[in-house]
């Protein structure tokens, strides 16, 4: 991976975590830390495959 490549899903894991944030609180119930753990992993693997 180029460091280009890293710095996009570092920029969208970011995006990511804002969106869950936002969705929590709209929803006024969830639990953050699994979701939010979660997301550099996940957004890894979805903007690389």
């Amino acid at each position: 991976m180029k460091v280009r490549d890293i710095e996009l899903v570092e920029k969208k894991a970011l995006e990511v975590r804002k969106d869950i944030v936002q969705m929590i609180c709209k929803a006024k119930s969830g639990h953050p830390g699994g979701s939010l753990s979660a997301a550099d992993i996940v957004t890894a693997l979805y903007f690389s495959e």
